[in-house]
Parts: C-alpha cells; sequence; structure tokens
C-alpha cells in the first residue's frame, strides 16, 4: 500500500471511494471484502463503515492532495476494480470520472493500472510456486 501519508480524513475519504468501487458492480466479492479490510487496519480506520451520501465530498477532498498522492488514490483504487479478477464497466466509469476530478494524466493512469495488473501477476506467480508440487528431478546444487 502506497497511502502512509494520508491524515485520518483523507483516509476515510480513500476508504469511502475505495467502498464505492467495489459496489458498483453490485456484487461485493470475498477478494474485494478482504481487500477492503486490510486498507482500514492498515489506515488506522478499523470501524470505517461506508456512507454513500459522502462520495462527492472524498472526491473534493483528494482532489486536494498533491500529484503524487493522487496517483497513488488512483493506482490504490485501481486494485479495488481489478482485485475480483475483472473490471466492471461501472468501475471503467467511475475510475475515468476520478481521473478527471483529481486532474490526472489518461496516459500515467494507464500505466498506473499496468504496473497494479503486473503487480497482481507476480502475487499469482508467487501463490503458484508455493503450491507447486515437487519436481521428480532432484538437482544437486552443491555439486
Amino acid at each position: 500500500m502506497f497511502l502512509h501519508q494520508l491524515n485520518p480524513i483523507e483516509a476515510e475519504a480513500f476508504l469511502t471511494l475505495a467502498s464505492e468501487m467495489i459496489e458498483d458492480d453490485g456484487v461485493i466479492t470475498p477478494e474485494e471484502d478482504a481487500l477492503l479490510n486490510e486498507y482500514k487496519t492498515a489506515l488506522g480506520l478499523p470501524a470505517f463503515t461506508y456512507d454513500a451520501a459522502a462520495a462527492a465530498a472524498a472526491r473534493d477532498t483528494l482532489a486536494q492532495l498533491n500529484e503524487s498522492g493522487k496517483r497513488k488514490v488512483y493506482m490504490e483504487l485501481f486494485s479495488f476494480a481489478v482485485c475480483d479478477g475483472f473490471e466492471d464497466v461501472t468501475e471503467r466509469r467511475t475510475l475515468n470520472s476520478l481521473r478527471e476530478v483529481l486532474n490526472l494524466d489518461a496516459h500515467i493512469c494507464r500505466m498506473l493500472e499496468s504496473c497494479v495488473r503486473d503487480l497482481y501477476g507476480v502475487y499469482a506467480a508467487i501463490e503458484r510456486a508455493l503450491e507447486a508440487k515437487p519436481s521428480p528431478v532432484v538437482v544437486d546444487f552443491d555439486a
């Protein structure tokens, strides 16, 4: 997570938009719920509850961040859009709207999205390696 610099109000704004993102497609998957809980804990707001009416204020709050902070917020919110394995069209609309509110360059946002996808790919490769069956070929590294 790249959001360590957020103050409590900004962290709550982020969690509001993250909650909005996972509810956009009408289905909250276990992966999305687990990710939201991880962020609540990491941001020091484990008792956070989503209030849909606060979404506009959350966008305004996050629009006040510096450029680096805005990019980090966008990247982290994109991770919520794809953590369930797919990006719904409503999630894309939300991301596009957020990009406009945060006044972010579309090319930079695509680069950040690519990084998140690559990161999820690395995590998947690690999981495959951790669960792999031992090779029938014995290699002697000391020889």
